[in-house]
């Protein structure tokens, strides 16, 4: 009888009983997020027995990605130590895993600024014990060392292309991570250009007495600037931007209760939320954050001036603060973390754009700062003599004849020209997709199954992370977490941020499993 039942199951219905097919495109640290958060959720609702998950990373290495796999020791994470743990209600968990492997007290290195292989390592070991957890509940856990280029969605599900390989799934999370640059692709070809100081070989090749240009100025920057210093590089370093310096230095992190830049007052001054903020409004809710937590009037025009400034000076300065504990504003700026998505998602278009266009660098500046062990190298080496920031950055271009790149510009109304041998790109992610040398998503936006962000990225919804397509229809298979968001959430350069995504795009794949 039980056969003549299973015979009488209408197709439709053994379907939905099938188990799911999953795939996590890109493992850095958001694709581990994703696996981790996606095996708890299998195994809670129930459909971890037999359920397959595909993992896709182009690397060796598992779980490190673009952001962590840096094997060089002056490259620190920029966030202390107990702000970096994979378990949001169990802020310590990374201490107590630094403090297990060294022998060190938990107390001794909460505040510190660890190298980031060892969040790596610990990112691989975290994802270790999740593969185990999947293996032990009946999951089926693949993974390839593959380039996924396309991700087509029919009636059947997702396919996904791998080389020579085809996969059919349920579900496909694409984390596919900092992406390179997309601007100055016009230099990749030229030898002596460095598109990326991550992939390749990276800066091993730039000659020690060379003369170096990079262009940005942000943590990047420097990264690059520490790397260069350590390897022994002896010639001359210019770092070049359009707008910014370099950024500010952290102090010790404080306690700070937010008072104005709350969901609360972001609900009131939105009527709840049925109309959107203005650039003005928003700058004022900041204001009065800052304001009311420094206890002093901010001065708001010596900032904005700040990228003008001569930046040796400015930098001492800063080290001086930060030394001091005179850093407040940084531990205001950084209680607004959770908040800021809500605040990007209430502002209306117009005043996302201008925020972009006009105030994005210097605010970056602000918000993203270098931990103080770094500002003070890079002290050293600005009273060395080691490097020059200049600002105003104009234009690049290669001599061909001379084998030499020029840039020119202008800053503190004195126009500037420079002459290097090698060129760095330390602009960050690269955010315009028509432009990208991802072979997924060229296929995908051809194709339609995805659309850029106007402000730069991958369109997804804010909620679920799934993605939009060219006709605004929203998949109900593709979902997209990670820095390329950044149009729609704004501060996806977070390993905070991006966990918090990658779980609430888990918990939408997993209601839709719950409706089978």
């Amino acid at each position: 009888m039980p056969a003549a039942s299973d015979a009488a199951t209408p197709p439709a219905a053994a379907a939905r009983r099938r188990p799911p097919t999953v795939a996590v495109v890109g493992m850095g640290a958001t694709g581990v997020g994703v696996f981790v958060a996606l095996v708890r959720s299998l195994v809670d609702g129930g459909h971890a027995d037999g359920a397959e998950v595909h993992l896709f990373e182009t690397g060796k290495r598992l779980g490190a990605g673009v952001a962590y796999s840096t094997p060089h020791d002056c490259h620190l994470l920029n966030m202390r130590a107990g702000t970096m743990s994979v378990h949001a209600d169990d802020p310590d968990h990374f201490v107590r895993w630094l403090a297990d492997r060294d022998d060190v007290p938990e107390e001794a290195l909460r505040g510190e600024y660890v190298p980031r292989r060892l969040f790596a390592s610990y990112l691989q070991e975290y994802f270790a014990e999740a593969l185990g957890e999947a293996r032990r509940s009946g999951v089926r856990v693949r993974t390839h060392q593959a380039v996924v280029s396309d991700c087509r969605e029919d009636g059947d599900g997702l396919h996904l292309i791998a080389g020579v390989d085809h996969f059919l799934v349920d579900y496909a999370f694409l984390c596919l991570g900092d992406l390179p640059s997309t601007e100055y692709l016009e230099f990749t070809k030229v030898p002596s250009y460095v598109h990326s100081m991550w992939q390749g070989t990276g800066l091993e090749a730039v000659d020690p007495d060379a003369s170096v240009g990079i262009i940005g100025t942000s943590l990047t920057a420097v990264d690059a600037l520490l790397l260069l210093r350590s390897s022994g590089h002896r010639g001359a370093i210019s770092c070049f931007s359009r707008r910014r310096s370099l950024p500010k230095v952290q102090g010790p992190r404080r306690g700070h209760t937010l008072r104005h830049v709350t969901v609360a007052g972001l609900r009131r001054l939105t009527e709840d939320f049925t109309r959107p903020l203005e650039l003005d409004e928003v700058a004022e809710l900041f204001r009065r954050e800052l304001e009311e937590g420094l206890g002093v009037a901010v001065d708001w025009p010596r900032m904005l001036a700040e990228p003008d400034a001569a930046f040796a000076g400015v930098l001492a300065r800063d080290v001086r603060l930060a030394e001091n504990g005179q850093t407040l504003w940084y531990s205001i700026l950084d209680a607004t973390s959770e908040v800021v998505p809500q605040v990007w998602r209430a502002m209306s278009p117009s005043a996302r754009e201008t925020f972009v266009r006009d105030h994005l660098s210097v605010w970056s500046m602000f918000r993203h700062c270098m931990p103080l062990d770094n500002a003070r190298r890079l002290l050293s080496m600005a009273e060395d003599g080691a490097f020059e920031v200049l600002t105003g950055l104009g234009s690049v271009a290669w001599d061909e004849e001379r084998e030499v790149f020029r840039l020119d510009g202008g800053q503190r109304g004195e126009a500037y020209a420079r002459e290097v041998d090698w060129l760095v790109n330390a602009t960050g992610t690269g955010f315009s997709l028509d432009r990208s040398d991802s072979s997924l998503i060229q296929n995908m936006l051809m194709r339609g199954a995805i659309r850029p962000h106007p402000l730069g990225g991958i369109d997804v919804d804010f909620e679920t992370m799934r993605v939009l397509r060219s006709d605004g229809s929203c998949s109900d298979r593709a979902l997209s977490i990670g820095p390329l968001t950044r149009g729609v959430h704004f501060y996806t350069n977070s390993f905070e941020t991006n966990l918090a995504n990658a779980h609430s795009a888990v918990a939408a794949v997993s209601a839709r499993l719950g409706d089978r």
